[in-house]
């Protein structure tokens, strides 16, 4: 006889239960030595057996039997001859040996190129009308929390307004399709960003930065527009996404040390898939100016007015930041004219 906890279909129960073995059936008998059920067993469905875990056994439409694994119990559950790997692997020297190459190869692999690839393909068949419904909630949220009614005023904005139109009449992409709309965000301070939707938002502080110098604000929009021609935030979504069902995959049964790394390696990936994105924005934006037969140095200075709004940069900061190096970007503006 053997002890056993027997979770019965349909029922949130636990029972405590013994299991007796014969040649070609299995008895299960409550603590009254009564026979709840007789099960042959070749009806028995066990999971994959891995090391000291304990022995789960599917019985269709009775429930699940759990218990602590025996060398008895396992040639009697698993005497179909089937093969183990799990089991097999993990009792192996030169299996363990070679997972600790491959499965680290393969999350790299995953992680580099298969998951951008993807998320790349995928942001492509979203349809507009999910990306604009999810762009004027952001901006409603944003209203509602980050961003206040800017001060600028009506005459400022017209005159903001038609020169970036003359600007983007001259490009190839359709420029009814983005709009700018202003507001004054302390949070935020000098910034300008792009929703997925073709809404571009200016802050105060930004315009004041860079003394309203309409050459400067223009460069920083057609990087803003890059994220959007790219599908950048749609992407960024669906590489968050993707990553964390694969660390779930992976790591679904494992806690603590394997929760903090799964959050950090999120974080990582996240940075290092920002900081590709942000080299395509830069790019577009210095092609697009060349276009418009602007002047790509005023990419180079609007830059350079960021960068002594934050702390010096080190070469480590390319590691933990969302962003390329300031410096490197406002160096590849600049090599642009060369």
């Amino acid at each position: 006889m053997h002890n056993a906890m027997f979770y019965p279909a349909g029922s949130a129960r636990c029972l405590l239960v013994q299991l007796e073995f014969s040649a070609e059936e299995v008895r299960m008998r409550n603590a009254n030595n009564e026979v709840l059920h007789t099960i042959p067993l070749s009806q028995l469905n066990p999971t994959p057996k891995l090391a000291a875990t304990r022995r789960e056994v599917m019985l269709p439409n009775i429930g699940l039997l759990s218990f602590e694994p025996t060398p008895e119990l396992d040639s009697l559950i698993y005497s179909s001859g089937k093969k183990q790997w799990a089991s097999t692997l993990e009792s192996s020297y030169q299996g363990i040996a070679i997972s600790l190459l491959l499965v680290p190869l393969c999350l790299f692999i995953v992680f580099k190129y298969i998951i951008p690839l993807a998320a790349e393909r995928f942001a492509e068949v979203i349809p507009y009308s999910a990306i604009n419904l999810a762009s004027i909630h952001t901006l409603k949220a944003l209203d509602q929390g980050m961003l206040q009614p800017s001060e600028l005023t009506l005459s400022e904005q017209q005159t903001i307004q038609s020169n970036w139109q003359r600007t983007v009449s001259q490009l190839t992409f359709d420029n009814a399709y983005y709009t700018l709309r202003f507001r004054k965000s302390e949070s935020l301070g000098a910034n300008a960003f792009a929703l997925p939707n073709g809404t571009i938002v200016v802050t105060d502080e930004f315009i004041q930065l860079i003394e309203s110098r309409q050459d400067l604000l223009q460069a920083v929009l057609l990087h803003e527009i890059g994220h959007v021609e790219h599908h950048h935030s749609m992407r960024l979504i669906s590489q968050s996404l993707f990553s964390s069902l694969v660390i779930d995959y992976f790591f679904t049964d494992v806690s603590g040390l394997i929760d903090a790394f799964a959050g950090i390696s999120t974080t990582l990936v996240q940075n290092q898939f920002s900081s590709e994105l942000e080299w395509e924005a830069d790019n577009f934006a210095l092609k697009q100016m060349k276009t418009a037969a602007l002047d790509t140095e005023a990419f180079a200075l609007a830059l350079e007015k960021l960068m002594k709004t934050i702390p010096k940069e080190s070469n480590v900061d390319s590691w933990l930041q969302t962003h390329p190096l300031l410096r490197k970007r406002i160096a590849n503006a600049r090599a642009v004219q060369d």
